[in-house]
């Protein structure tokens, strides 16, 4: 298969970023320049560079220049939400995927979660507790597997979950209308919350992991009665 030549200006940046050459923040050379680098037309340096920036690679500013800046959330979620549609993924893999991230993560958050990221899942595990409603529960169940995520320091972890968040959006609010008329009771699924945020807070893992086994095992159990 001939290489079409917007590739070269993608191979090139793809290079130049897996080297170190280029780091978030980097200016690129101008169009002028990449196509005399090149060999290319600017018309194909120019749909290179447009394809770079629909990836998440690029920024390119009017009068600036183009400029590495690594924005793939978005991207992955666009791109992970046709997978999920097109492939029809069900539930449960979202779920097995989500818990795995999750698995991952607690590890890592005994070794790095700060004292901020601590006292914001207490916090959140305090209104969990009390919350009126379910709109109100769901605010702040997410924050507390977020901050999950986001205390292992792992940005593999957190672009995967980032992605995970919107196809979970379409989900979630339903699954957990109908594991709550299932229990007849929050208690259940509160007391899975407290021992991840206790396991965290204790540094112990043994507490941590039983509280996130026990709240994917209700998601699984009661996601169809």
């Amino acid at each position: 298969m001939l290489e079409k030549s917007y590739e070269k200006v993608i191979e090139y940046v793809r290079i130049h970023i897996l080297r170190g050459d280029y780091k978030i923040g980097d200016k690129l050379p101008s169009e002028r320049e990449l196509a005399a680098l090149l060999g290319m037309s600017r018309n194909s340096i120019r749909e290179g560079l447009r394809i770079l920036e629909r990836m998440g690679v690029l920024s390119s500013q009017q009068g600036a220049g183009n400029y590495i800046v690594g924005k793939f959330d978005e991207v992955l979620t666009d791109v992970l939400s046709m997978m999920y549609a097109l492939r029809e993924v069900e539930i449960s893999q979202i779920t097995d995927f989500r818990h795995g991230l999750e698995y991952a993560a607690l590890n890592l958050a005994l070794e790095n979660a700060t004292k901020e990221e601590k006292e914001k899942m207490k916090y959140h595990l305090e209104k969990l507790e009390v919350a009126e409603d379910d709109e109100e529960w769901l605010q702040h169940d997410k924050s507390i597997h977020y901050l999950l995520i986001e205390s292992s320091k792992n940005k593999y972890l957190l672009v995967n979950y980032i992605a995970l968040t919107a196809i979970m959006d379409l989900y979630i609010p339903t699954m957990r209308g109908k594991i709550l008329r299932a229990m007849k009771t929050q208690h259940y699924l509160y007391d899975a919350h407290r021992k991840i945020v206790e396991g965290i807070l204790e540094n112990n893992l043994v507490k941590g992991m039983e509280g996130l086994s026990l709240h994917f095992k209700y998601l699984k159990d009661y996601r169809y009665s």
